[in-house]
C-alpha cells in the first residue's frame, strides 16, 4: 500500500479538479466581483439572516440569493445578501446543497414552498 499523500498535495489536486469543473469559480479573483461585493457589504453592513433572528453580526460574504451554477447573468446581477461567515457557510450553502431551506410549522411540517413534502405529487 502507498504512502498517503501529503494534505497540502491533496488540497492542491482537489482545487485544480475543482477549477476544471467550475471554471466559474475563477470568477471570484476578478476586481468586477470583489466591486460588487464591497458595494453590497457597504450598503448591507450587517449579516441579514441574522438580523432576521434579532442578532447584530457583521457581514463578510456577498451571497448569490439563487443559485447560479455558472450562469453569467445570475452570476454578475444578483440578486444578491450580505451574510456573515457561520450563515454563508452553514445556512445558505447547506440550502444550495438540499433544494430548499430547514424549518418547519408547529405543526410539525416544512415551511420551505420548495420542501418535498410540499411539493405537488403526481
Amino acid at each position: 500500500m502507498g504512502k498517503p499523500l501529503d494534505r497540502r498535495v491533496r488540497n492542491r489536486e482537489y482545487d485544480a479538479k475543482r477549477r476544471e469543473e467550475k471554471p466559474y469559480r475563477n470568477w471570484y479573483k476578478l476586481k468586477r466581483w470583489q466591486d460588487i461585493r464591497d458595494r453590497q457589504l457597504a450598503a448591507k453592513p450587517l449579516c441579514e439572516r441574522c438580523e432576521k433572528r434579532g442578532k447584530i453580526t457583521p457581514a463578510a460574504v456577498c451571497h448569490h440569493v439563487i443559485k447560479h451554477d455558472g450562469d453569467p447573468h445570475i452570476f454578475w446581477s444578483g440578486p444578491f445578501a450580505s451574510s456573515c461567515q457561520e450563515c454563508h457557510d452553514t445556512i445558505e450553502q447547506g440550502i444550495e446543497a438540499r433544494g430548499y431551506e430547514m424549518g418547519n410549522d408547529i405543526a410539525g411540517r416544512p415551511i420551505a414552498p420548495d420542501h418535498p413534502w410540499n411539493r405537488p405529487k403526481g
